[in-house]
C-alpha cells in the first residue's frame, strides 16, 4: 500500500471523533431565580443570540417554558436546552414553587425509567434530564432568603445547583466578597449541595493548575453580569453591559465571573456535569423507585390507580417470555436494539 492511501485511511478514533463533532453535545440546564435578576440577559448572553424576550410582563402564576439553542464552541455544536420558571418567588404564598421544579426535574427521570424499561428502547433518544441548576440570588440580600434556602435545598438532592449573584456590576469588590462569605455560610448551615468544579478536574497534577482550580472554587458563587451589547475596547472587542457611568466588559475576568462560568458549563465540566446526573441524581432515583416497586412486581407510574403484574419472575424470565411470544421464533440481531445509553 502506498504512503499516500495509508494517509487516507481513518483510524477507528479518528472516526469517531468525527462522527462526535458532526453529531455535537448536548445540554439541558435550569435557570432559577426571582424575577428581575437577569436570567433572560445571561442566557441571551451565553446563546449569543436573543431566544428570550427581556423586559416581559409578570407572569400571573408560576409555569414551566423551555427555550433550545445552538452554540459552537471550540468548533463543537452543543445544543442547549434552557429551563425557566418565570414567576418563581414573585407571590405572597410561594410554598408550591419549589415543587413545581422537583416535579418537573423528576418528570425527566420518569421518561428516561420508562425508556429503559422498555425491550427495544429509542435509538438516540435526546437527554432531557436536568444537568445543571443556575440559581440566580438577588445581590441586595445579605446572604440567603428562607425560599432560595428552601428551593436550592431540594434541588442540591436532584441536580447539580450552581449558585450566582446576579447583577454583581452594583457591588462593590467588597460587598462582594461578604455576599459570597454570607452566602457560603447559609449553604454549609443548611447542608445544601451545590456541585464541586473540583471533581473534573480530579486529574491535573501541576502545581499551577491545582492552583487554578482552586481559585475557580473559590470563585462559588460566581458574580456574574450578562450583557449583549458590543464593544471595541484597545482593539479587542468585548460582550459589555451600558451603564450611566461606564461600560462593563461582560467576558472579561477583572469585571465578571461570566466568562469563568461559561467556560466551565459548555466546556471544562459539560461532561462531569452530565456523568454526575446520570450516575448520581438519576441513579438514586431510579434505585428508589424500583425499589418501591421491584422486577415481577409490576413498574407502575407515578398517579397510576391500579398496578397488575406484566409477569411473574425475575427480569431475565420476563424478557424471555416477551420475547417468545412473538411469531418469529429467530430473532435477527438488527431486530432487538441496545441503546447505547442516554448519557451522551
Amino acid at each position: 500500500m502506498s504512503t499516500s492511501a495509508k494517509l487516507n485511511i481513518l483510524t477507528a478514533e479518528e472516526i469517531r471523533q468525527k462522527k462526535f463533532l458532526k453529531r455535537g453535545l448536548q445540554l439541558s440546564i435550569l435557570v432559577v431565580g426571582q424575577t428581575g435578576t437577569g436570567k433572560s440577559t445571561f442566557i441571551n448572553t451565553l446563546c449569543n443570540e436573543d431566544i428570550i424576550t427581556t423586559n416581559r410582563p409578570a407572569p400571573a402564576d408560576l409555569s414551566i417554558e423551555s427555550h433550545s439553542a445552538k452554540i459552537y464552541e471550540g468548533g463543537t455544536r452543543i445544543d442547549l436546552d434552557v429551563v425557566m420558571a418565570p414567576g418563581l418567588g414573585d407571590f405572597i404564598d410561594n410554598r408550591d414553587s419549589t415543587k413545581c421544579l422537583t416535579d418537573y426535574i423528576e418528570s425527566q427521570f420518569e421518561r428516561v425509567l420508562n425508556d429503559e424499561c422498555k425491550i427495544q428502547r429509542t435509538p438516540k433518544a435526546t437527554d432531557t434530564r436536568i444537568h445543571a441548576a443556575i440559581y440566580f440570588i438577588r445581590p441586595t440580600g445579605k446572604g440567603l432568603r428562607e425560599l432560595d434556602i428552601a428551593c436550592m435545598k431540594e434541588l442540591g438532592k436532584r441536580c447539580n445547583v450552581i449558585p450566582v449573584i446576579s447583577k454583581a456590576d452594583i457591588l462593590s469588590e467588597e460587598e462582594i466578597a461578604l455576599n459570597r462569605k454570607l452566602i457560603l455560610r447559609d449553604l454549609a448551615k443548611n447542608r445544601i449541595n451545590t456541585y464541586d468544579f473540583s471533581n473534573c478536574f480530579s486529574d491535573i497534577d501541576e502545581e499551577d493548575d491545582e492552583s487554578a482550580v482552586s481559585s475557580v472554587q473559590d470563585l462559588v458563587p460566581f458574580a456574574i453580569v450578562s450583557g449583549t451589547d458590543r464593544a471595541i475596547i484597545d482593539q479587542v472587542e468585548y460582550k459589555v453591559r451600558r451603564l450611566p457611568h461606564g461600560i462593563v466588559r461582560v467576558d472579561d475576568p477583572a469585571h465578571s465571573d461570566y466568562i469563568v462560568l461559561r467556560t466551565c458549563l459548555l466546556g471544562a465540566c459539560l461532561q462531569d456535569l452530565k456523568d454526575t446526573t446520570h450516575g448520581i441524581y438519576y441513579e438514586k432515583y431510579r434505585t428508589e423507585k424500583l425499589s418501591k416497586n421491584p422486577p415481577g412486581t409490576g413498574y407502575m407510574k407515578p398517579g397510576s390507580r391500579a398496578s397488575k403484574p406484566t409477569s411473574s419472575g425475575s427480569l431475565l424470565d420476563r424478557l424471555r417470555t416477551n420475547v417468545g411470544s412473538r411469531q418469529s421464533s429467530v430473532l435477527s440481531s438488527d431486530r432487538l436494539t441496545i441503546s447505547e445509553g442516554i448519557v451522551n
